[in-house]
């Protein structure tokens, strides 16, 4: 396992005590917690809004160490509620700041999230859905190792996040990249590989999503509600009527029959 980012003991304020996060390269890692667990200040410390003397390091150097253009190629951090200027229209706002354009890059990501008809709209006439959409198809033109994405799953349903999802595992495999999601609840984590829990300041819980989902009593305590599909694998695994967790319906179906 090749970490990319690590997080040690992380203090900041009364949000955080003892925090330590360590993320796996070309993964994606779903951060979660209860409302005001400090999911967006994570962040914004990442994003270097907040300025601190922390030890927080990517690729072996203390992300306080990097110069500001390196830094952004190294990660970019979306807030979806943070709004653009909305001076361009949609492909020139892909193009911005990019010195060495990637134009095949460009086509594979607004194609794959389904931009490619507003790529002459006006951004001031795109729906917040596409705003948030554009602005994670900047994050990954501009990012060389690490996408971070706020609050997720306030924006998306469901099937929406599980296509973003396997778009993100497409945009691993060709641009070798690492992605990092906060939730405010658990349903992103389905898709995702790793599961971190904030709670109280601390990790509460850590490790592969699925393996962190089956601990209902724990989570429930924190204030999280299980997915559905989780919490009615978890509740049949108790009465061994299955062996495994299932996050797709038919497949729980299926085996049940069986």
């Amino acid at each position: 396992m090749e970490v990319i980012l690590n997080i040690n003991n992380l203090e900041y304020e009364n949000i955080f005590k003892d925090l330590s996060i360590y993320i796996e390269k070309n993964t994606i890692t779903t951060i979660s917690g209860p409302n005001n667990c400090g999911k967006t200040t994570l962040f914004r410390i990442l994003n270097r809004d907040i300025e601190t003397n922390l030890n927080i390091v990517i690729d072996g150097k203390n992300i306080n160490s990097y110069e500001e253009k390196t830094y952004d190629e190294k990660i970019q951090v979306v807030f979806p509620n943070k709004l653009f200027t909305r001076e361009k229209n949609l492909i020139d706002e892909l193009r911005i700041q990019n010195s060495n354009i990637d134009e095949e890059k460009i086509s594979f990501i607004i194609s794959e999230l389904k931009l490619k008809k507003y790529q002459k709209c006006e951004i001031s006439k795109l729906s917040e859905k596409n705003i948030i959409l554009l602005q994670i198809a900047k994050a990954i033109l501009n990012s060389k190792e690490i996408v971070c994405i706020d609050e997720l799953d306030y924006y998306f349903n469901n099937e929406e996040l599980k296509k973003l999802c396997q778009f993100f595992y497409k945009c691993i495999e060709k641009y070798d990249l690492t992605f990092i999601l906060s939730s405010q609840k658990s349903d992103l984590s389905i898709y995702t590989k790793y599961l971190y829990i904030i709670n109280n300041g601390k990790i509460a819980l850590k490790g592969e999503s699925l393996k962190v989902l089956e601990k209902d009593n724990i989570l429930n305590k924190i204030g999280l509600e299980l997915p559905f599909m989780i919490d009615l694998s978890v509740k049949l695994k108790d009465y061994d009527l299955i062996n495994k967790i299932y996050t797709d319906k038919k497949e729980l179906i299926d085996a049940l029959w069986n």
